[in-house]
């Protein structure tokens, strides 16, 4: 992942962010279903070989209902579960 600007932390720049992603979903009907989404974006950067992670400046994303989420974190839980739903057809689960 790549942040929208190169981060800047104790003169290092993190060009990436790695990502933890936690969702549940579930229905509140059969047509309205609803999500709790945990994202936590870590700034990363390689020096050589080695990853180097700036875990003290994690930013991390939490909504218990799309109710209260923005409309891009709709769109993105939209996405990514449109992307599950693809991976449960092309697997037949």
């Amino acid at each position: 992942m790549k942040p929208t600007n190169p981060i800047i932390i104790d003169g290092e720049t993190y060009d990436f962010y790695t990502m933890t992603l936690a969702t549940a979903s579930r229905y509140n009907s059969p047509d309205q279903q609803d999500a709790s989404v945990v994202l936590t974006l870590t700034p990363t950067r390689f020096e050589g070989d080695q990853v180097e992670q700036s875990q003290e400046n994690n930013r991390t994303i939490l909504f218990g209902s799309l109710a209260s989420a923005s409309q891009p974190a709709i769109v993105a839980v939209d996405e990514v579960s449109a992307a599950i739903q693809k991976f449960i057809f092309a697997e037949g689960l």
